[in-house]
């Protein structure tokens, strides 16, 4: 009754900013399906590529290595900063909230007062983040299944989506699991959300200097970013489970230290 009523509690207070944000990411997914089926954006993408400098050309081939096609074009929108953006919103303000949010606005002295152990606290709050990530990833492949069915594009196949969407809740978990480490630490929630986007940002742009650039390949298995392959599911029908596993084993570690950190900490 005790994680029902938290549970409720938090889709109250999290519901309309968790719809919003779904609601967008899966306009975005088909938009980008109307966008590339409205003209031949892959030949105009690739008069543009030769007439590049050399060094751009690399940014470009970096960037859609999963080639000009619909397909390397719809699946360049899963790695789109707007993308990314949406989704490490949801995850880092779903963690920040949870522990530093709530110190900070002085509620968590109240839900302490009540017979509700941490342990329960902290398993509810990661239960409905996860879910919550998981409804956000599902509403991405509904935006590129019906943009593609809209547009009359080649479908995708359901395997190859499901695979995407756990690809992308897999990614935006690690990022839940290091910012939810951050806010048991933290007494501001502000704060916690500022570095855990600052380590995206950092995440991201490491990433694409590491493919651009071969003498910093080696920042690569680093980055978060690393492990989330769109092009590799959706245009070469690979499943990376190599890369699942890592993404997994950073959000487990993740929600651990946060867990262990939470039960020791004193409250504010």
């Amino acid at each position: 009754m005790i994680v029902l009523n938290l549970l409720r509690h938090l889709a109250s207070r999290q519901g309309p900013f968790l719809a919003l944000c779904s609601a967008l990411f899966a306009l975005f997914h088909f938009l980008i399906c109307a966008a590339v089926s409205s003209a031949n954006v892959g030949a105009a993408l690739e008069a543009l590529m030769h007439s590049l400098p050399p060094l751009l050309q690399n940014l470009v081939t970096t960037q859609f290595f999963g080639g000009l096609s619909e397909r390397g074009l719809v699946a360049f929108g899963w790695n789109h900063p707007v993308s990314h953006a949406i989704g490490t919103a949801v995850a880092i303000v779903l963690a920040a909230r949870a522990v530093a949010g709530e110190i900070e606005s002085g509620a968590a002295e109240l839900l302490f007062s009540q017979p509700l152990a941490r342990g329960t606290y902290c398993g509810t709050h990661v239960l409905f983040a996860l879910l919550s990530l998981g409804l956000l990833s599902l509403a991405g492949v509904v935006g590129t299944s019906l943009g593609q069915a809209a547009f009359d594009m080649p479908l995708f196949g359901a395997g190859a989506l499901l695979t995407l969407a756990l690809d992308f809740f897999l990614l935006q978990s690690a990022w839940y699991g290091i910012a939810l480490a951050f806010s048991s630490y933290g007494h501001e929630g502000g704060r916690v959300a500022g570095i855990g986007f600052l380590l995206a940002v950092v995440s991201f742009f490491a990433q694409a200097i590491g493919r651009l650039w071969s003498a910093a390949a080696f920042v690569l298995p680093w980055t978060l970013h690393h492990y989330f392959s769109p092009q590799t599911i959706l245009v070469e029908n690979g499943s990376p489970w190599r890369l699942f596993l890592m993404l997994f084993a950073v959000t487990s570690a993740g929600i651990a230290l946060a867990a262990w950190r939470f039960r020791r900490r004193d409250l504010p």
